[in-house]
């Protein structure tokens, strides 16, 4: 039985998402405490990125319900959540015209995209005052951007980007923290930066709650709690760590024979031999 004194991120209650005679979420059901790190593991195009656009009101519910940081999805005033929730994806945005799913335009600096995550804009439509200005250039700084700041977001690396829609993330001390697929792209490298930046948030005092959505177990913080195995628009495993990410569980939601094995702390990969034929 749930603390009545305990408080949750997300509450998703047979959650469906229908787009005409398809099925995109099929009757989720989770429960995300404040403050907990968890992850959604799945192959592409099972929904892990329309449940994160549904967390963050761009998709309403077909049937079921969603309340996220105590508000209702479809009752409650979208803009006002999202001020409250920190998203990190790999799409950016060039061009005059939105590109779907972009959260920054690419086009302005990168302190400027760093500043729209206090208006959970785009692009900088409001001008931001002086502390939020120092704010940003020290979010930057905490992921080791300063000397970019005044570049424009455009010309930086990917990882740069990545690290820099870090710190847009956390700007405005979110309460809930979406990561989807915040590796996609990045080499080895790259992708460590990340990861490094992910236990440094973890790590502090009173972190938010946090989501990551990928396909690599290697991703997975030591600190996760919980993992969602996600397959075919469903929820069909659920629990620690220790008991999920299992050859069998992985295998079942990959469809493919896999082995996993554990190193410092982090889950590892790997495609058996014989199923490779069965691939092609």
């Amino acid at each position: 039985m749930s603390n009545p004194q305990e408080t949750f991120a997300i509450q998703a209650h047979n959650l469906t998402i229908q787009r005409g005679n398809t099925t995109i979420l099929n009757n989720l059901n989770c429960t995300i405490k404040a403050g907990q790190a968890v992850a959604i593991l799945g192959p592409n195009g099972c929904g892990k990125t329309t449940f994160a656009r549904t967390i963050l009101g761009h998709i309403f519910p077909t049937s079921g319900s969603l309340q996220i940081l105590g508000r209702t999805i479809g009752e409650t005033n979208i803009p006002k959540l999202r001020k409250h929730i920190g998203i990190v994806n790999p799409t950016t945005d060039t061009s005059s015209i939105h590109t779907t799913g972009a959260i920054v335009d690419a086009r302005l600096s990168t302190l400027q995209a760093v500043c729209t995550g206090f208006f959970a804009t785009i692009g900088l439509y409001d001008t931001p005052s002086p502390t939020q200005i120092e704010t940003a250039s020290q979010y930057l700084h905490a992921v080791g951007l300063s000397h970019r700041q005044d570049h424009r977001f455009a010309t930086l690396s990917t990882g740069e980007q990545r690290r820099a829609l870090i710190a847009r993330a956390l700007v405005h001390h979110p309460q809930l923290l979406i990561l989807d697929e915040p590796t996609a792209g990045l080499d080895i490298a790259g992708r460590e930066q990340i990861l490094a930046t992910i236990e440094m948030i973890l790590a502090k005092p009173n972190p938010p709650a946090l989501i990551m959505i990928t396909h690599h177990v290697e991703e997975l913080s030591p600190r996760t709690s919980n993992v969602f195995l996600m397959r075919d628009g469903q929820f069909i495993n659920q629990g620690p760590p220790s008991d999920i990410i299992t050859p069998e569980s992985l295998t079942q939601t990959f469809g493919c024979k896999v082995f996993v094995k554990k190193i410092h702390g982090r889950f590892w990969l790997e495609v058996l031999p014989e199923a490779w034929l069965d691939l092609v």
